[in-house]
């Protein structure tokens, strides 16, 4: 494996190389030292504490434009892609620092956003969406983490592509799964704030294991030290391999036990409506809304409204409408009935023909 990734490095180089200059400048880049360290690590903690507060208060108010703000804030991938590029430079001691600065900023995230949550009156209820949606990460998330990577480091080497960055903070959002991580390990929800931590997880590992292949395709290594170091660097490129292959195996297990959410959109309330129709005849419904945005632990809820003509004392028997509508939709399923009596009242008019006086008719004859 060592042999071929560098004879396909070496091959691609030929046609786009990469100068010592640019090297130079991409590692400058990526590890400030000397007199640069204290004001990086100034500007860097500065910019976490902005970018956790702006991602608080847009996860709390529902609003994904300030989460979004927040990402484009956050300064925490250059950190997490200077682990990979001292992977493959095989340098441990910058290795080390970036983890180091990337962990401690990670930490002061979570605690900041928990302090926030804290201060704020009360826990909103419900849940946003936005806070629930980083809650249960998927595969797919993984996989935008994997090309954000590989995109955020190929931006770091190709200059003409440094705008492309911007897009890559908000592909990968570091920032919004340690914010949720904070907030929910406030409000006591455990499982919440493992889910969330393990997508932010999956993000950092995602970004080191693709830009670490990214930077050596496209120059960041030398020639003569690709060959040279090849055996450190492929330990540390199998290490990443494996550990994002760890990471797979919980979202595996996350996405195949995932419930299925119940359908809330018009087909969903047409099947509701079939069921009714079956169940009773004695009864019209007047609404029906399908709530499923609830914790994964709970089932949904089908709120129905109904107009009950059957004589007084008659019990509806819910409980079998329940069963029936879980069984089509093929999950558990919570059923609410909000039941109207209906009086059917009927009248008949009967319209009676005019009377013909006989003598009026014989008069009206005679004057004709």
């Amino acid at each position: 494996m060592e042999g071929g990734l560098a004879a396909l490095a070496d091959s691609r180089l030929r046609i786009d190389p990469l100068g010592t200059t640019e090297r130079q400048r991409i590692v400058s880049g990526l590890f400030p030292e000397g007199a640069r360290r204290l004001p990086f690590l100034h500007r860097f903690y500065s910019l976490m504490t902005l970018s956790v507060l702006i991602a608080v208060l847009g996860l709390i108010a529902d609003s994904t434009a300030v989460v979004i703000g927040a990402m484009l804030v956050a300064p925490l991938m250059a950190p997490v892609l200077g682990i990979a590029a001292a992977l493959v430079m095989d340098w441990s001691e910058r290795a080390l620092w970036s983890l180091w600065v990337a962990a401690t900023g990670a930490v002061m995230a979570i605690a900041i956003a928990a302090l926030v949550s804290w201060l704020m009156p009360g826990d909103p209820a419900p849940l946003p969406n936005e806070l629930l949606s980083r809650t249960s990460p998927r595969l797919v998330d993984l996989g935008v983490a994997l090309v954000a990577g590989a995109a955020g480091a190929y931006s770091h080497v190709r200059r003409q592509a440094g705008d492309a960055i911007v897009g890559v903070a908000v592909a990968v959002a570091l920032i919004p799964p340690l914010a949720v991580v904070g907030v929910t390990l406030e409000m006591g929800e455990w499982q919440m704030a493992a889910g969330s931590f393990l997508l932010f997880l999956a993000n950092v590992i995602g970004i080191i294991t693709a830009g670490a292949f990214t930077f050596i395709m496209f120059g960041l290594v030398p020639k003569g030290r690709l060959f040279e170091t090849r055996q450190p660097i492929s330990r540390r490129l199998r290490t990443t391999v494996i550990a994002t292959v760890l990471v797979v195996a919980p979202l595996q297990i996350i996405d195949e036990w995932r419930p299925t959410p119940v359908m809330s959109s018009v087909p969903g309330q047409a099947l509701v409506s079939e069921v009714v129709s079956g169940w009773r005849a004695d009864v019209q419904i007047i609404s029906i809304a399908i709530d499923d945005v609830v914790e994964e632990s709970e089932a949904p809820e089908v709120h129905l409204t109904l107009a009950n003509s059957a004589p007084q004392g008659v019990p509806l028997g819910v409980d079998v409408l329940a069963d029936r509508i879980s069984e089509a939709f093929g999950s558990s399923v919570n059923v609410v009935v909000t039941s109207v009596e209906s009086n059917v009242e009927t009248a008949e008019t009967l319209l009676e023909e005019p009377e013909t006086n006989p003598e009026t008719a014989s008069t009206n004859r005679k004057g004709n």
